[in-house]
């Protein structure tokens, strides 16, 4: 499913939603701006974005923009990615195919924008639009901007937590907080 969106951020910035490939994600070190940012806001996600894995996570990244039951897309500013968002299908798996799972990241320089919640929309139509009727994700406890996003603005439930599910700063763990939404 193509998306190409222009889209108007709070403080008057705007910023192209459209699908990311290998090819536009190559063009002027994309990837790498990309990975450097996300590097930023680790503390909320799994991956670590560290410098010196962006070889391998490239590679992860790539091979993810040609999975059939994933769409990836990215929020671009300029030639600039600066938001990330996904949805992953199930559409081989026959008991869960009605349920997608998402995850969205922003760069720090966009975020409280209302980007987060144009992108979740924008995913939550492709849901629909793809007969699914569930989604669901998880956010790391503490992400205060996640809860009020997710919880508040656009609905989702709480539906469980895993203790102590990230190792931040070698020494303090957070858990993670699992979300459902019937669509």
């Amino acid at each position: 499913m193509k998306v190409s969106k222009l889209v108007t951020l709070k403080d008057g910035r705007e910023v192209l939603v459209s699908n990311l490939t290998v090819e536009n994600c190559t063009l002027n070190n994309t990837y790498e701006y990309m990975h450097n940012w996300g590097h930023q806001v680790r503390r909320f996600i799994l991956k670590e974005f560290h410098p010196k894995d962006l070889r391998r996570d490239k590679k992860e990244f790539f091979k993810k923009l040609s999975d059939p039951e994933v769409m990836v897309l990215g929020g671009f500013y300029g030639q600039k990615i600066i938001a990330q968002a996904s949805l992953h299908t199930h559409n081989s798996r026959k008991k869960i195919r009605h349920v997608g799972g998402w995850g969205i990241m922003i760069h720090p320089h966009f975020q409280h924008q209302g980007l987060g919640e144009i992108l979740l929309t924008i995913i939550e139509d492709i849901a629909k639009k793809k007969g699914l009727k569930r989604l669901q994700a998880k956010y790391a406890e503490g992400n205060r901007a996640a809860e009020e996003l997710y919880l508040r603005k656009m609905g989702y439930d709480i539906e469980g937590r895993q203790k102590k599910a990230f190792l931040v700063d070698n020494s303090t763990y957070i858990d993670e907080i699992l979300i459902g939404k019937l669509l």
